[in-house]
């Protein structure tokens, strides 16, 4: 019979976990939530929670007690390893000696103290999310039955959470792409009016002139014989140009500005095709019609690049529209395979008439009102295609119609596809960060050596497209020359520029800095307008300088292939998680910025120094953007929720994770709720122990809390505030930090 204590456990375990739930649906929050639940009910040092990526491979996404470089670089595949082993097997096992266990004979674990762990993979509906381990208890004896059972009910319930998170997840993604579907459908219309402008004023000419002798030839009684050739030689002529000028716009709204809406990025095609199979219009038009269609694909397929809505489009728009040709029965068959390129073959289970197949994909149908619109639609498929450059053939076979799509594999355009992605991601980032309304990163064009827009916010999208500055020329060109950050307070008054304004900015004030790799200039990054109206400081100097780092960093090792697909979808969400805890985060004031420069000033710091602590004091408590805003207002907190707010640096960490290249900085973040005299979390480390920003970031946050008014209390004048602080020295606070406070007030 079970203990009333282990019983007790169970209940507190099961209680903890569904409230995380409540706490927050973010997968990183959820899954340290998870992992202190497990170190905190066996009493360990050490332990991962590990999630299974789309290479089949393990990779640490929470840990304690591990070096995060390793933690953070770690891949195993299943079957391989401790781990793997678990992951394949999917039984949890308890080793309370790893030389005595016939099970893991040979296998090695030097990066830890004792002999015993505990390992449970994590699966919820058939399906292996992952795998928890514990490790090296703190009083070094083995783990027992009853911590196993105990890690086992955490395991089964953190299926449960992370399902739950992942779905939250997947549900972002959906609301992301309904959002840029809209704004296709605004710039559709846009170019619906320039369209519809062109054709009148291109067709206003010609009408006229036809008009005109048309008019003359129905006033004139008895026209001269050399008069009358001459108008129908005016009308035939003029009748020929509109003839040309409607081919010609047709051409223009069907690939020129098909092309201006194209937006390229990686695509999952085994995601895709789901997607796709599970189209409700699809499934109808199928089961009305009685085909069936079967998809064969390779889950392991590399990705393709391209607009992810068009290439939707493509696919539906090829089923349907092949399915015209078919009858009750029979088949449409999609098979995606992959050599040097991507191939997608699509068969009918049935022959075409051979004379059908030179007009399959013609536009001729766009003009035909009594066509079926079936037959439109392998036009417009065939138009995705061409925007894309694909190449795409059909031809009867044997028995059987077949459509081949041949998709390149160009790593350079996946790379720039990704650029394209990420890069927007970046400067949203930098324009949250630093309060803008307008930026952008510039990168430099291999083949023409001219600065281009890569991604912008503020800016129309005309200029962003048209946007070409060579080396030296304007001010983003001198600054990529000269390799120098520039900073002007006013433009009207900076006697290096022979300006007095720039027609699209509404301040005086701007920022460029070079995006370098290795010393070599890639790009500029332009920053304009701040929110407040105010001038750029050295200080936005100091912030957009380690931005602009991070930026050159991710883009450095996108150019190197250090990034697999994976690490690129991974980057991709956790980015995501990043802007929407950016977007509401609140201690965005001028208070912390000031009081950090002041004090690491105090201390004499170098500019590095300074730079990096302005940045962590821009950044350090976002993790808590990813809990429910009710938990944050309150004033008390059930364990569950305390729990969740004391992982908030691991968050934090974990949300910069992507392209956060900086120990440094990551250990500042980690600790800055140590307390000088070891009893802070995470890691209780105590005195000099502590990283000197993280002291230092203790003390302003810890004052500027105590300064602001709360739902619960009134804030403390300055004076109230430093006293408390002062009580806290060599205790709560490091003694030099609280002196230094004192000095700058």
């Amino acid at each position: 019979m079970e203990s009333a204590e282990l019983l007790e456990k169970k209940i507190s375990i099961l209680q903890e976990i569904s409230d995380a739930i409540v706490v927050s649906d973010n997968i990183g929050v959820v899954a340290h939530l998870i992992l202190d639940l497990a170190i905190n009910f066996t009493n360990a040092e050490k332990g991962t929670l590990m999630l299974i990526n789309e290479r089949r491979e393990l990779y640490i996404l929470a840990a304690r007690g591990l070096d995060i470089q390793f933690a953070n670089t770690y891949r195993v595949k299943i079957g391989e390893g401790i781990a793997g082993t678990v992951a394949k097997n999917r039984l949890s096992v308890l080793v309370e000696d790893i030389e005595k266990d016939e099970r893991f004979k040979g296998k090695t674990r030097d990066r830890y103290k004792t002999k015993s762990f505990i390992s449970c993979p994590i699966v919820s509906k058939n399906r292996l999310l992952g795998v928890l381990n514990i490790n090296d208890k703190k009083d070094c004896s083995p783990f027992t039955e009853d911590e196993f059972a105990l890690l086992k009910i955490i395991a089964n319930q953190a299926a449960i959470a992370l399902e739950n998170a992942f779905l939250m997840t997947q549900l972002r993604v959906k609301a992301a792409d309904l959002e840029e579907i809209n704004r296709k459908l605004i710039d559709t219309t846009v170019i619906k009016t320039e369209f519809l402008t062109r054709v009148s004023h291109e067709l206003r000419t010609p009408l006229n002139s036809i008009k005109g002798a048309i008019y003359y030839l129905e006033q004139s009684e008895k026209p001269i014989k050399s008069q009358q050739k001459e108008f129908y030689s005016i009308i035939s002529n003029e009748t020929s140009k509109l003839s040309a000028i409607v081919e010609n716009l047709l051409d223009f709204i069907r690939l020129e500005d098909e092309a201006r809406l194209i937006k390229k990025t990686e695509i999952n095609l085994s995601d895709l095709m789901k997607e796709i199979i599970n189209s409700t219009t699809l499934k109808t038009l199928l089961i009305r019609k009685n085909i069936k269609l079967e998809v064969d694909i390779n889950e392991s397929i590399s990705n393709i690049t391209g607009d992810k809505g068009k290439v939707i489009q493509f696919f539906i728009c090829l089923i349907e529209g092949s399915s015209y040709y078919l009858e009750s029965g029979d088949i449409i068959s999609i098979t995606i395979n992959e050599n040097e390129f991507v191939e997608v073959n699509l068969t009918l289970s049935r022959r075409l008439p051979e004379q059908l197949i030179p007009d399959l994909f013609s536009s001729r149908y766009m003009f035909q009102t009594d066509q079926s619109e079936e037959k439109l639609k392998l036009y417009l498929a065939w138009m995705v295609a061409e925007i894309h450059r694909w190449k795409l053939n059909a031809e009867n076979k044997d028995d059987i119609f077949l459509i081949s799509l041949t998709i390149p594999k160009s790593t350079r355009e996946k790379t720039e596809a990704v650029i394209n992605t990420t890069m927007e991601m970046f400067i949203e980032f930098i324009s949250e960060v630093l309060d803008l309304n307008i930026c952008s990163i510039m990168l430099i064009d291999d083949l023409t050596g001219e600065l281009s827009i890569r991604s912008a916010r503020g800016l129309d999208d005309e200029v962003v497209r048209r946007t070409r500055i060579k080396i030296g020329d304007s001010i983003a060109g001198w600054v990529a020359l000269e390799g120098k950050p520039l900073l002007i307070e006013n433009l009207e008054t900076d006697p290096r520029l022979g300006r007095k304004s720039i027609t699209q900015y509404s301040t005086k004030s701007l920022l460029s800095l070079p995006l370098k790799i290795h010393d070599k200039v890639i790009g500029v990054l332009n920053l304009n307008n701040k929110k407040t109206a105010e001038s750029f400081t050295t200080q936005d100097l100091y912030i957009a300088s380690v931005l602009g780092e991070r930026v050159s960093y991710f883009i450095n090792r996108l150019y190197s292939g250090e990034y697999s697909e994976n690490d690129i979808k991974q980057f991709v969400t956790s980015f995501d998680s990043l802007l929407n805890a950016e977007k509401r985060y609140h201690k965005k004031n001028s208070v912390i910025r000031d009081l950090m420069i002041r004090i690491m000033n105090y201390f004499e710091a170098n500019e590095e120094e300074k730079k990096l602590a302005l940045y962590i004091s821009m950044i350090y408590d976002l993790g808590l953007m990813l809990i429910d805003e009710s938990v944050l207002k309150k004033k008390k907190f059930i364990p569950s929720e305390t729990r969740t707010l004391k992982n908030h640096p691991y968050t934090t960490v974990g949300l910069l994770n992507s392209f956060e290249f900086s120990e440094d900085v990551k250990k500042a973040i980690l600790h800055h709720h140590e307390r000088y005299d070891g009893s802070g979390y995470p890691d209780g480390l105590k005195g000099e122990e502590i990283p000197f920003i993280s002291r230092v970031l203790s003390v302003v946050d810890s004052f500027c809390a105590m300064i602001t008014e709360r739902p619960y209390r009134k804030a403390f004048t300055v004076e109230e505030a430093l006293q408390e602080i002062k009580n806290g020295a060599s205790t709560i606070y490091d003694p030099k930090v609280v002196e230094a406070l004192q000095g700058v007030l």
